[in-house]
């Protein structure tokens, strides 16, 4: 009877908690699967048609996970995003021993940012199910984590998971257990990370409309020079038009005159 008092207790007082919205950023090399990681929280194993925004309910947290491209080319809007979010996870391919190195380099680059700085961040060692996958003992050493997250100031949980075998079962996801550790993390400090939030979303457009302004300036500039030009080549050509009437005209009175010699 006390334990069920209890549990009613538990179920009221979620009732009650605020929901609060969360927005977090996925990240890492291609092919460590990222995308993947994420059907295995959402129980879906259908593919993504392209989209990389993804939404799900974990108890009383409305989650925005934003899937982003881990190819060279595409790393570069991982900084602007990381404004937007509330919290990271880095996803790697824990069998890829050859790509180690620049898992180590692409993470810690990631970690020196100062819109990451703070913010807990998740590590999925992903590919467990593999023989040759690494643990998580081994990758904290290899990857200098604790080093890492001590200079960013941020929280941190290595969770090994296989993505493929999270979306073959129902209970016990590593994946899903990963993101209620981030949650809870973020909670931990949620108002200040929210301010956070909202002032570095900011940012980019504001740069972006001071880019904006630059351009229409130099629009605006724009048309007084080719005025200045037109009006310069209209000139020229008036000017040549009366030298080439002048040297015509010449022309006939110097030839009027031989034929009155004549």
């Amino acid at each position: 009877m006390f334990n069920l008092m209890s549990n009613c207790c538990n179920w009221v007082s979620k009732i009650q908690e605020p929901i609060r919205k969360v927005t977090v950023l996925v990240v890492g090399l291609d092919k460590a699967g990222k995308t993947s990681s994420i059907r295995g929280m959402l129980r879906d194993a259908g593919p993504t048609h392209g989209c990389i925004r993804n939404e799900l309910r974990v108890e009383n947290y409305l989650v925005t996970l934003l899937d982003v491209g881990g190819s060279a080319e595409s790393r570069g809007a991982w900084r602007e995003l990381c404004g937007e979010a509330h919290g990271i996870i880095f996803v790697l391919d824990s069998s890829d021993r050859l790509r180690i190195k620049e898992v180590k380099e692409v993470l810690a680059d990631l970690l020196k940012q100062s819109r990451v700085a703070g913010k807990p961040i998740l590590v999925l060692a992903n590919k467990q199910d593999k023989m040759n996958a690494l643990l998580g003992s081994e990758l904290i050493e290899i990857l200098s984590l604790e080093k890492l997250v001590n200079q960013s100031r941020s929280l941190c949980h290595i969770e090994p998971c296989s993505a493929l075998m999270d979306l073959r079962r129902w209970s016990d996801r590593k994946t899903l257990r990963g993101l209620r550790w981030l949650l809870r993390a973020v909670c931990l400090d949620y108002p200040e990370l929210c301010t956070r939030v909202a002032q570095d979303s900011k940012r980019p457009l504001e740069a972006r409309e001071r880019e904006k302004i630059g351009k229409a300036e130099k629009v605006r500039k724009k048309p007084k020079v080719e005025r200045y030009v037109k009006l310069y080549n209209k000139h020229f050509v008036t000017i040549l038009a009366w030298l080439l009437l002048c040297v015509y005209y010449k022309k006939l009175l110097l030839l009027g005159a031989a034929f009155a010699i004549l």
